[in-house]
């Protein structure tokens, strides 16, 4: 059975790394968005290219979350049960 510093530290590795994934994504969308509206060839080069570099930070991201069993996106349905179960934890460790 799993200690409540085992539980911890398992939903502190996922919150980071879900957060991180969330805020990759964020930024993926919002480099696109700006290189849409950007008429400077010189900035449009610098946006890109942070496009492409926050696209491969996503990448990496989510495959360390995929080989750590934090994302299952090729199993939909084990994904569910894997957000239940986390939710359980997080239920568990606000009761104390």
């Amino acid at each position: 059975m799993a200690t409540k510093s085992t539980l911890t530290k398992t939903l502190d590795d996922l919150t980071i790394a879900t957060d991180l994934l969330l805020s990759a994504k964020n930024g993926v969308r919002t480099y696109a968005v700006a290189l849409t509206e950007t008429a400077t060839p010189e900035v449009r080069k610098v946006l890109k290219k942070q496009l492409d570099e926050t696209i491969e930070l996503h990448g990496k991201i989510a495959q360390y979350m995929i080989d750590n069993e934090m994302y299952h996106a090729y199993d939909v349905e084990e994904q569910v049960n894997h957000d239940l179960k986390k939710a359980d934890k997080a239920l568990d460790l606000a009761k104390g």
